[in-house]
């Protein structure tokens, strides 16, 4: 039986998320920007240590305003109830030259893990530095986030770019070795990625 692990890419607007997943899945990247307005979904499929997990990977368009307790309403709700309920991991992406951006993935990331207080494991949280060709520009050096994402938010840790295809699988792959390591396939001591399965084409590493 083929295990379907559902991903949310969650960012603010410009950042380049669905930049990241279309490279993953169809090797492709276009230089025009097209902001997300509605949530996409794509369903690859990826082969861990010889076992195949279909991949729901969720395109989310930006959520403007957030409540300042988890009591309260969510704007979009059934936008955020599909992810905080049904995702079982989250990639956060966020532009390595926007500080706001930034501020915008550390507001997510608290409210994901404020809405899984009580749940059974602990949510997978991937934080991706999106745009990585323009590292001149970055608004801080790259140890000072890792540092705060992987020993303060206890996250990993990855940067990309989309447009040079750089890190975009390996981004997959970590994420996918965090879901592995934390509950969604015990026992496995390694993880080979095969690849991504644009419908009846395989990419075999």
């Amino acid at each position: 039986m083929v295990e379907t692990l559902s991903i949310a890419v969650i960012g603010a607007p410009g950042v380049g998320k669905t930049s990241i997943i279309r490279q993953f899945i169809y090797n492709d990247f276009s230089e025009t920007y097209t902001p997300t307005q509605t949530r996409y979904v794509y369903r690859p499929s990826v082969i861990l240590n010889g076992v195949m997990y279909d991949l729901k990977v969720l395109d989310v368009p930006p959520i403007s305003s957030f409540p300042s307790s988890p009591s309260q309403t969510w704007p979009s709700r059934d936008l955020w109830s599909l992810q905080s309920k049904h995702a079982n991991a989250y990639i956060l992406v966020y532009d390595i030259c926007c500080v706001e951006s930034f501020e915008y993935v550390k507001m997510i990331r608290q409210q994901i893990v404020d809405n899984r207080v009580g749940s059974s494991s602990e949510v997978p949280i991937l934080v991706v530095g999106s745009k990585r060709d323009l590292q001149r520009h970055r608004f801080t050096q790259r140890r000072a986030v890792s540092v705060l994402v992987k020993k303060t938010w206890k996250c990993g840790y990855v940067e990309c770019s989309a447009k040079y295809n750089w890190h975009v699988l390996l981004l997959f792959k970590e994420l996918l070795g965090i879901a592995v390591a934390r509950g969604l396939r015990p026992n496995h001591t390694s993880i080979r990625l095969q690849g991504a399965l644009q419908r009846n084409r395989c990419n075999v590493m």
